[in-house]
């Protein structure tokens, strides 16, 4: 290249122990440490969580700890206090987004919570159970490490922990539809799966990609040497780098759309040292979801399941002084635009899910306008059905995108998708949830308890001392 640099990198400093990482917003959290020092966003924040937690299950985990059936009671309160860290930490940054024009996303997303709070324990256990136990769960966790255009990614592996129990335990409390000390076992459940799939998937000790300085470095070497070596290289602000960029946001339009406006079609990985000191991320789009029949129109534009971008990006050239891939697979940066620095990239196609990464095939940057008009044209299409569609189709159907497509890849790998549906009964409502839908809009619920309850971190109550493990809930008084 011979565009100059701007000025001079200085990300590979947060990456030392002793560095605090930048703030990349001024607001801070108290949650449940109310009278102690505020909690910042990043780096700090993360080593402040830490520095408060009783137990040790924050800091680097052995696989004998991931192994053990139960957490203990400071186990469970840690990872609440941290999990509503962080919930806040990736969602203040971008709160507007969850409101929507089109698609009632506050709605579906408490409906959703509290559903994935109810349901989830029994079919994950059972699907812990199918696979032989908690080591046939990290091993589906690992699956991710040699593979792209798989939803056993970052965001879907933290939303089991952070939506299905710290969001939907959170609104269950502020409805006050239980207690503190209530489904102290299902919590275990939940909590436990995400360990383990988090655990297997990075292995190193770590779960979540803040306890890393924001680094979601999950691929085999060799397995990324194959992907760097189709990148094409190209200049800034160049024909091939205007391809390569707006198909990139052609896509990942479509990828919110088809998951109603949500992050779950997305998933960020890296950022990846290159030898020659630039940096790649690996973004999978999933624009074609075939459990969603909205998504036909998808299906008419013969549209893979998922395109997968490795983008290189020149740090020298932007001046980068932190890059974060956060815990809902999205990558920042500061200074914040990273596009005008794309150096080089290729897209990836898989047609389906459970396509096999030999039949995962390159497309050529010349080739994208082709499917840069596919997916316009389900844009389009997708647009068209959408509006057309009542307020609770759309609230009932975002419902489903959370409460199924989260932990929809987990049971696919699992072989646990179909026992699902058919014994427990996956894509029904529970009752108890299909009556909150005529609460959640009383009094602001949904628009103005919840996510006060959510972003400042005081709606995740601790569980009591003298909770006891085994407690489900048991009675209805």
């Amino acid at each position: 290249m011979t565009t100059a640099p701007s000025k001079q990198a200085t990300y590979k400093q947060r990456y030392e122990q002793d560095d605090d990482g930048l703030r990349f917003q001024e607001l801070t959290y108290t949650g449940n440490f109310v009278g102690m020092e505020p909690v910042t966003d990043g780096i700090l924040g993360d080593k402040m969580m830490k520095s408060r937690a009783k137990s040790g299950v924050l800091e680097k985990v052995a696989k004998d700890d991931v192994l053990r059936d139960q957490f203990t009671i400071d186990e469970l309160n840690d990872l609440n206090n941290y999990l509503a860290w962080n919930i806040w930490d990736v969602l203040v940054m971008r709160a507007t987004e969850g409101v929507s024009g089109m698609i009632p996303r506050q709605e579906y997303e408490i409906l959703a919570f509290m559903h994935e709070f109810y349901r989830w324990p029994e079919i994950l256990r059972m699907t812990t159970d199918e696979v032989g136990g908690g080591q046939g769960i990290m091993d589906i966790g690992a699956t991710a490490r040699r593979e792209i255009g798989t939803k056993v990614n970052a965001v879907h592996d933290w939303a089991i922990g952070a939506v299905g129990f710290g969001m939907g335990r959170c609104g269950l409390l502020a409805l006050e539809a239980i207690g503190p000390d209530d489904y102290v076992e299902e919590s275990n459940e939940i909590l436990k799966f995400m360990q383990r799939i988090l655990w297997g998937k990075r292995q190193d000790g770590y779960l979540l990609n803040s306890q890393d300085r924001y680094r979601c470095r999950i691929h085999e070497a060799d397995f990324l040497d194959g992907i760097v070596a189709q990148v094409e290289p190209f200049e800034p602000n160049s024909p091939q780098h205007q391809k390569f960029t707006r198909f990139n946001a052609a896509a990942e339009l479509l990828s919110f759309l088809d998951h109603y406006d949500c992050r779950l079609g997305l998933g960020d990985t890296g950022p990846y040292e290159l030898p020659d000191g630039r940096l790649l991320i690996l973004r999978d789009l999933f624009v074609n979801e075939e459990v969603f029949h909205w998504s036909d129109v998808c299906d008419d534009e013969k549209l893979p399941h998922c395109y997968t971008l490795a983008l290189v990006v020149d740090p020298q050239l932007m001046g980068l002084q932190e890059i974060r891939v956060n815990d809902i697979s999205t990558t920042f940066t500061r200074p914040k635009n990273y596009i005008e620095s794309i150096v080089g990239g290729v897209v990836f196609a898989r047609e389906k899910w459970n396509t096999p990464m030999g039949e995962v095939y390159p497309i050529k940057i010349d080739d994208l306008e082709e499917h840069l008009t596919r997916v316009q044209n389900a844009t389009l299409k997708l647009y068209a059905k959408t509006a057309r569609m009542c307020r609770r189709d759309l609230i009932w159907n975002g419902q489903y995108v959370y409460y199924v497509d989260m932990i929809l890849p987990h049971l696919r790998l699992a072989g646990t998708y179909e026992k699902a549906c058919q014994d427990y009964d996956f894509w029904e409502i529970d009752q108890r949830v299909a009556n909150y839908y005529y609460d959640i809009t009383k009094r602001g619920f949904a628009q103005e308890t919840v996510p006060s309850k959510i972003f400042s971190g005081a709606g995740y109550l601790p569980f009591s001392d003298n909770a006891d493990p085994r407690r489900s809930k048991y009675r209805w008084l």
